[in-house]
């Protein structure tokens, strides 16, 4: 893609000055645009980051999902999940990143956040996810805003 046409497509206009949400990223991005081609998406800035971010998303689910069927028949999983991860089971088991974590794009900038009603389970989420979701914001130039701070 020339640089015109990604500029026409990809940029975001804020105060009469062309923003790009992507110039930070430093994950492939032809192969994000190729992924999305072959599922039949429509290529805009909206659908790219939300395409990045579902499959982040998913990323995180899978995660979770390998820590609940590693514990789930120990016997004392509660203490294995307070020892490794620093939360109870039942607490990893009430994250729903999928549903949880959401984004916009604001000011040519994508920005990541926890919905209204799992705000109260940020400290979980930072805990087991913490160092994903600061990879995937160093990768991507994605904000996560903590109630309200940007990290």
């Amino acid at each position: 893609m020339n640089q015109s046409l990604y500029d026409a497509v990809f940029c975001v206009d804020v105060g009469g000055q062309k923003i790009d949400p992507f110039a930070a990223a430093t994950i492939d991005f032809g192969k994000v645009i190729s992924d999305m081609k072959l599922g039949g998406y429509e290529i805009t800035s909206l659908h790219v980051a939300e395409f990045m971010v579902l499959h982040f998303l998913d990323d995180l689910r899978k995660i979770k999902n390998q820590i609940i069927t590693e514990t789930m028949d120990l016997p004392n999983k509660e203490e294995v999940c307070r020892e490794n991860y620093g939360m109870s089971f039942k607490d990893i088991h009430a994250l729903e990143p999928t549903k949880d974590i959401e984004f916009d794009l604001k000011s040519g900038q994508v920005l990541l956040f926890l919905s209204n009603d799992a705000q109260y389970m940020e400290d979980a989420y930072m805990k087991l996810f913490g160092q994903q979701l600061n990879e995937f914001c160093q990768n991507t130039g994605f904000i996560y805003t903590k109630l309200g701070e940007a990290l």
